[in-house]
């Protein structure tokens, strides 16, 4: 049973690095306004 738990463990623990390394800084963001419809790239950090 333990091996199991942690076979879970590190599956989730690798889908939520997975994730959070698929974003990557060099795409550009394209934002919609609301308000006026205008579409922009947003400014990166």
């Amino acid at each position: 049973m333990k091996k199991v738990f942690t076979g879970v463990l590190t599956v989730m623990m690798v889908f939520s690095l997975v994730a959070c390394a698929g974003t990557s800084g060099d795409q550009k963001v394209r934002v919609k306004c609301p308000a006026c419809g205008y579409e922009f790239d947003a400014p990166t950090e």
